[in-house]
């Protein structure tokens, strides 16, 4: 069993400080505190708390050597004491089954090796960019060290509050920019090579596999609401249809999740939901949280993104984030105002959008990878929507239970929970009907 404290060392810690703070500061304590709640799927979280000693400068000596002029900078402790608080993010360490999947599919190395070897050659100048992800101070294959946004007043959506146009063009004005920093970087700075040709060590598929039993009980899990659950299971012929077709038509995924030259690709997240974007609020006079009133928004977690045509992220934010009304009537808008503004990031780092991603690739794009997002959509829906700590729980007073959940079979939790709680239901069988309607054109 791995300790907590074990986690990190005085080295590690005193490059967190230095790639934070710069230079000119002294490690005195560290700790590490593990955040409450149960671990997520991928990974355990906890906060570095470190109390350090800035120093500053006594004198500047000036020293002849060569034609070099050095400077020999004398430094002075201060009482100047401070802490700062930093979030971890590591490998399982409670659960060995867990760590050891995690380990095997390499999905937890796969995002420190994006943020240590992708992300810090993307533009990052202030001028240039709009900030779009948390910094990243220490990433090692087993851990990384991020600043805490919870501390810069981040926070995420509250479990079943609805996403608004609000959220939502926040959200898309971050993917863009993300895109936008990753187009700069193939056409700008490699001159024109594709960064799969570069990257693709670390941007390898970890999800939409036929190999991977989690995301297979998914697509069962759609399945089995489309043939118990769904409005169109109540007509006979419908249902003999979906039973016998439904599997095979649901495999296009896998084909979609392949890198593609027919479409401009771009770095993307694909794991949109609502845990994994962080927003600021607004407050109103009594200083209590205005949940629909957001100001600035971060993207976290890119453990599954790929190098695949930005529609990708597109569909996954509009199937995940929003209910079908919401979508019904805003799609266009969403359409328009995500490529407005690639658009505008794109002439800022110098590109031109319409020689790179023209609007009818655009629209041609959204409907070649629909069935994506529909696809996603319906498993996470399954999955993140159970009622609030159900999963936590589970794992901790059974973990056989939990790990048969989550990579064998989910048919007998998700129909439990479609039959009795609402919200579940409801937000599954948006996604489940509407991906029948596409693929058999169901009235």
């Amino acid at each position: 069993m791995i300790n907590l404290s074990d986690l990190i060392t005085d080295d590690d810690c005193l490059e967190v400080v230095r790639n934070a703070l710069g230079d000119g500061y002294r490690v005195i304590t560290f700790r590490l505190e593990k955040i409450a709640g149960q671990p997520g799927f991928l990974g355990e979280y906890a906060r570095l708390v470190v109390s350090t000693e800035q120093l500053v400068s006594l004198s500047r000596d000036s020293i002849e050597y060569g034609h070099h002029l050095l400077l020999k900078i004398k430094f002075q402790e201060t009482e100047l004491k401070q802490d700062h608080s930093y979030f971890v993010k590591c490998l399982p360490f409670t659960d060995a089954k867990q760590r050891q999947i995690i380990e095997e599919i390499g999905i937890f190395t796969k995002e420190a090796r994006c943020y240590r070897e992708l992300f810090s050659r993307f533009e990052k100048s202030p001028e240039k960019v709009l900030k779009w992800r948390p910094e990243c101070w220490l990433a090692r294959d087993d851990l990384m060290v991020m600043e805490d946004l919870a501390v810069a007043g981040f926070r995420t959506m509250p479990f079943q509050k609805p996403f608004g146009k609000e959220h939502m063009v926040l959200i898309l004005e971050r993917i863009a920019q993300m895109h936008a920093c990753s187009l700069d970087l193939e056409i700008n700075r490699m001159k024109g090579k594709r960064l799969d040709e570069t990257f693709g060590e670390m941007l390898f598929e970890t999800t939409f596999m036929r190999e991977s039993p989690w995301f297979v009980a998914g697509l069962k899990g759609i399945l089995r609401t489309a043939l118990d659950g769904s409005k169109y299971s109540q007509n006979p012929e419908y249902k003999a249809i979906v039973q016998s077709q439904m599997l095979d038509k649901m495999n296009r995924i896998y084909e979609l999740s392949q890198p593609t030259r027919n479409f401009q690709s771009v770095i993307v997240h694909k794991d949109l939901w609502y845990n994994n974007m962080m927003f600021r609020f607004e407050r109103n006079q009594e200083g209590e949280i205005l949940y629909d009133k957001p100001s600035d928004c971060i993207l976290i977690d890119f453990q599954i993104s790929r190098y695949q045509p930005p529609a990708i992220d597109f569909l996954c934010t509009i199937y995940l984030l929003t209910r079908r009304p919401h979508r019904d009537q805003l799609y266009d808008f969403y359409v328009k105002y995500y490529y407005d503004q690639l658009r505008h990031k794109l002439d800022i780092l110098q590109l031109q959008l319409d020689r790179i991603l023209p609007w009818q690739q655009w629209l041609d794009s959204l409907e070649h990878y629909k069935l994506f997002g529909l696809l996603w959509s319906g498993v996470l829906h399954a999955y993140v929507n159970l009622p609030e700590g159900y999963i936590g729980k589970l794992h901790a007073e059974d973990p056989e239970a939990y790990h048969e959940f989550g990579l064998v079979s989910r048919d007998g939790v998700l129909m439990k929970f479609f039959h009795s709680d609402a919200y579940y239901r409801e937000t599954l069988l948006d996604s489940v009907e509407e991906t029948l309607e596409y693929l058999f054109e169901f009235k």
